[in-house]
């Protein structure tokens, strides 16, 4: 066999940054060590991997079809790596914000259990998380109503009770309770369609439900899009409780009677779990026993 297996992870860690700084760093190499290798991998395979000039960096074709194999194989080695060692390694986990108060005392009580295990983690919606663990840049994600995509499989681990979210001058904000139904005048504060279709998705559910067809705050664009819709722009929106403790200012929450609740769940690769790295299906068994 022509093909290097170690160079496959220099590989790898270009293909996920598209930057020689970044990919190099996160591999503690130098630039020109990472490009070395990479130039090596193109020799022995006979192919081009990436297009690069001074300021860009893509995956060719070929590039593009050969990650998903080369990102199995990394993977398969680093738990051949952990096994050998009766664990440790390295656990790269997704956090939806609407999940925030569930990963607390998840990863208080995984560093507990598993001292000797590193845990990387990366906070984005629930759909950018999804698609980083199809791809392979992630292991596992707690999410937040996520939307169903090709290669991941959404684990339920708790419904938990939505309220209504207003700003502080909004009429209702002096009421302790509210019905769904009350609500049809409203206009709804949504997330990000790209990465957050499935939240969208459940609060005009639950509007339906209620009797009537919710009016959007449609083009809803960045990370604080939402708040900035209720605290702002006079729209209510819905979220639970625990999960907006550290961004509430200025906007009151309201209980709903009758209740509603939003999914939480585990956000994980579609495949067979034995295939996974130790830490990965040790974090994956503790959220089920903690959800």
């Amino acid at each position: 066999m022509k093909l290097d297996p170690r160079l496959l992870r220099p590989f790898v860690a270009l293909a996920d940054e598209l930057h020689f700084g970044r990919a190099a760093t996160r591999l503690h190499v130098s630039q020109p060590a990472l490009s070395q290798q990479v130039a090596r991998l193109e020799r022995q395979l006979g192919v081009r991997l990436f297009e690069r000039t001074r300021a860009h960096v893509e995956l060719t074709a070929a590039g593009a079809e050969m990650l998903p194999p080369a990102r199995v194989a990394v993977e398969a080695a680093a738990a051949a790596e952990e096994a050998a060692r009766g664990g440790g390694g390295e656990l790269r986990l997704g956090l939806s914000p609407g999940a925030h108060y569930l990963a607390q005392p998840l990863l208080a009580e995984f560093a507990r259990r598993r001292p000797d295990v590193r845990v990387r983690a990366s906070q984005d919606n629930s759909g950018a998380l999804a698609a980083q663990i199809a791809d392979g840049r992630l292991e596992l994600a707690l999410g937040f109503c996520t939307e169903p995509r090709d290669g991941v499989v959404c684990e339920p681990l708790r419904d938990e009770p939505a309220v209504l979210a207003v700003a502080d001058g909004h009429p209702l904000a002096q009421r302790r309770t509210v019905a769904l139904s009350e609500l049809a005048g409203e206009t709804f504060a949504q997330v990000d369609e790209r990465d957050g279709a499935g939240y969208n998705r459940a609060v005009a559910g639950h509007c339906r439900a209620a009797g009537f067809e919710p009016r959007l705050r449609r083009g809803a664009h960045g990370p604080m899009a939402w708040e900035t819709a209720v605290r702002s722009e006079r729209c209510v929106g819905l979220t639970t409780r625990t999960s907006t403790l550290s961004t509430a200012r200025g906007i009151r929450l309201l209980e709903l009677d009758p209740p509603a609740t939003f999914r939480l769940e585990l956000v994980q690769p579609d495949g067979p779990e034995p295939g996974r790295r130790p830490a990965a299906r040790a974090f994956a068994a503790l959220a089920r026993e903690l959800g």
